[in-house]
């Protein structure tokens, strides 16, 4: 163990838990991450601070420190969430033994600070997006590196798209897979995401998404030809399809060069012709 690392083996082991390689139970273990991480939070005296997935609570005694209003401490592991309050007893922590995706956030929730399990991080960045709130994440470098690309970029995929119509994200900074016990088999970042989808004023964001994923089911073709390529998904038959395609916004640019604003304006025009009715 490296000095600044926190001894998380023997916290598992005085706890009767055996971290599950297929559940994500990798704990950050370097007091200098954990710190970053904290401090990217912005976290104010009166905020209420959502944590997913806190373990054996290294980083939920750092966002103490802050002193919140209150800080929420979502743990699916019933072994975890009982060690947590058998370990950590202050007033302001609540430990939910709940699944996150089945979890209705708050209203109050103001910060979202986490080392988010890596099997359902899309599905935690699109719960996050929906409920607008500022988060900063730790996922695995790869996801990080793709939710931050631009329109254009081979790596720019349907949940680029997604992470930046909800957030802001920014990439800060990279953690090594030896900062965890146990070591992931990839490394991870630290991100920092800022509520950002007011900006696109999209009307209905359940047709904007069914639009936009299944056009991105064909990124790489003309707008044009994924449409048609997309009709199953869109509902509509290929005559249909053929007859409406040449007259869609951006018909000649591909899917992965689109931006939020221009899918926006397919959608509209697909509404307003009443293409997919």
């Amino acid at each position: 163990m490296r000095e600044n690392d926190i001894d998380i083996e023997e916290q598992l082991e005085n706890a009767g838990i055996k971290p599950e390689k297929h559940r994500s139970q990798h704990f950050l273990s370097s007091t200098n991450y954990i710190s970053a991480l904290v401090e990217s939070g912005e976290i104010e005296k009166s905020h209420y601070v959502m944590e997913i997935g806190p373990g054996t609570g290294t980083i939920t005694r750092k966002i103490l420190e802050k002193e919140p209003e209150k800080i929420i401490a979502i743990e699916k592991d019933s072994n975890l969430a009982k060690y947590l309050e058998k370990e950590i007893d202050e007033e302001t922590l609540e430990i939910r033994n709940e699944e996150i995706l089945q979890y209705e956030i708050p209203e109050e929730v103001e910060r979202c600070i986490s080392n988010v399990p890596f099997q359902i991080s899309s599905e935690i960045l699109e719960k996050l997006g929906k409920a607008q709130i500022q988060s900063s994440l730790i996922l695995q470098k790869e996801l990080a590196e793709r939710i931050t690309k631009d329109p254009g970029n081979k790596e720019y995929s349907h949940l680029s798209l997604m992470t930046q119509y909800y957030f802001l994200p920014v990439k800060l900074q990279d953690i090594p897979s030896t900062a965890y016990y146990p070591s992931p088999d990839v490394d991870t970042s630290i991100v920092k995401l800022y509520p950002n989808k007011q900006r696109h004023q999209v009307e209905n964001e359940e047709i904007f998404f069914h639009i936009s994923k299944a056009l991105f089911t064909h990124k790489m073709k003309k707008t044009r030809n994924a449409f048609v390529d997309a009709r199953n998904i869109l509902g509509i038959t290929k005559s249909k399809a053929k007859k409406v395609r040449d007259e869609i916004p951006y018909s000649e640019e591909r899917v992965i060069n689109l931006e939020i604003k221009q899918i926006n304006e397919i959608v509209n025009h697909l509404e307003e012709k009443g293409t997919l009715k």
